[in-house]
């Protein structure tokens, strides 16, 4: 069982984790998205205290001979699917990114083409005034 000061030590992280979470969000320097996450994180971490008994039964009856060893493998696991998680979209924003940076390159190139061609349009119609002018001289 769970002393009083450890128990009290989680539950003042897990609200800490819960309002910085919430600032974080409010000040718009993290998407609600990602925010999920975390507040589930604190939300566990400020519950963990009252469900300390419930979980050490849970570990004797699987087999855990230390029961604090089923709360560490249950946060690797949860850590483990959030780095899945944020692997993921760091591969979907890559692939975005990929496909916006195509995108800019043939922009920027038609955008190059229209230029020259209009450069050569003006060079024309400037040639063609110069003649001009030059035939109303002559005459």
């Amino acid at each position: 069982m769970m002393a009083p000061l450890p128990r009290l030590l989680v539950f003042v992280l897990g609200l800490t984790v819960l309002l910085l979470v919430i600032n974080l969000v409010r000040k718009r320097q993290l998407q609600e998205r990602y925010a999920i996450l975390w507040l589930l994180a604190g939300v566990a971490l400020t519950l963990a205290p009252v469900f300390i008994p419930w979980l050490d039964h849970l570990a004797f009856s699987i087999g855990f001979e230390y029961p604090p060893a089923l709360l560490l493998l249950l946060a690797v696991v949860g850590l483990l699917l959030l780095i899945f998680h944020l692997s993921l979209t760091i591969s979907r924003t890559e692939d975005r990114l990929k496909a916006l940076t195509q995108e800019l390159g043939l922009l920027r190139h038609a955008v190059a083409t229209l230029q020259r061609a209009a450069a050569q349009t003006d060079v024309r119609v400037e040639a063609a005034q110069q003649d001009s002018k030059n035939d109303q001289d002559h005459d």
